[in-house]
């Protein structure tokens, strides 16, 4: 009989920690919708929003809780974070992704207290579907007559007055200079500041100027899938393509996260007057 009471005295304090017991404890579960077998995808209209449920069961309790949004090219949004909560073996909240313009991925990261962590991702995708916009022609510099500024989200080239009423949209520029060569540029680059310069409408007196990242590339117009373009353009930096030929692609990124293909088809009838494209948005 003592033996017995000695037994379960000792099994009692292991379980209350004295001597030291552990339970098998699983990683943090995340789930979307509520439901682990919730769908981990959803679609939305260009420049939509969504909210993403999120649920977090961590037996081992919550040490803390990371999300942040990644783009189509693999981009990173700053990542928030949550170390404190009112339930730490389980976790909801609503995360809503607002001006949907690409595809995003929202990633969660979850880790317990033994420090074990887990990712899961839930991808938006746009309803957005690959667009071209072909036989586009801009003209050097600022002539009255044709347009250097372009507009992906207008499908249309604008003259430098209409261009400064529109900022906000436009997204490259052409000119043509002896040291550049034919030249494709974001407005956001100090280039434009000295070649459209004008009092009233030049680029300087812009309140917006769109930083379109710009990158030349060897890729085909009118198969590159969306996957062939981002990681054309995964750690480019560039916003300005000089010394552009008749042939020649470039990728582009605008400011709004949209990106796609320009395709020089036609520069002339000589180098200073006129660039003739077409451009694929996807």
């Amino acid at each position: 009989m003592k033996k017995f009471f000695y037994f379960v005295l000792a099994a009692y304090a292991t379980c209350l920690g004295i001597i030291g017991c552990s339970k098998n404890t699983s990683a943090p579960i995340i789930s979307f919708g509520g439901n682990a077998a919730d769908a981990t995808e959803a679609l939305v209209d260009v420049g939509g929003s969504k909210e993403v449920l999120v649920t977090i069961k961590a037996d081992a309790k919550l040490k803390e809780v990371r999300y942040f949004k990644k783009r189509v090219n693999g981009e990173e949004v700053p990542s928030k974070s949550i170390t404190k909560f009112s339930n730490p073996k389980k976790f909801e909240s609503t995360i809503t992704l607002r001006d949907i313009t690409s595809d995003v991925v929202l990633v969660v990261e979850a880790v317990d207290r033994k420090n074990r962590t887990t990712t899961a991702e839930f991808s938006v995708k746009t309803g957005y579907q690959s667009a071209a916009q072909t036989n586009i022609r801009l003209g050097f510099n600022m002539l009255n007559t044709l347009g250097s500024s372009y507009s992906v989200s207008q499908g249309k080239a604008l003259l430098l007055a209409e261009a400064k009423q529109a900022q906000q949209d436009v997204d490259f520029m052409f000119f043509y200079g002896k040291k550049n060569g034919v030249t494709v540029t974001a407005p956001s680059s100090s280039l434009v500041t000295r070649v459209f310069n004008n009092s009233s409408y030049g680029v300087q007196t812009w309140s917006n100027r769109n930083e379109t990242r710009l990158v030349k590339v060897n890729l085909d117009y009118e198969a590159a899938s969306a996957e062939d373009i981002a990681n054309a353009l995964s750690g480019a930096t560039t916003s300005v393509v000089n010394h552009m030929s008749n042939g020649d692609t470039v990728a582009f990124q605008t400011a709004s996260g949209k990106i796609g293909l320009i395709k020089v088809f036609n520069i002339g009838p000589n180098s200073a007057s006129s660039l003739n494209i077409n451009v694929r948005t996807i």
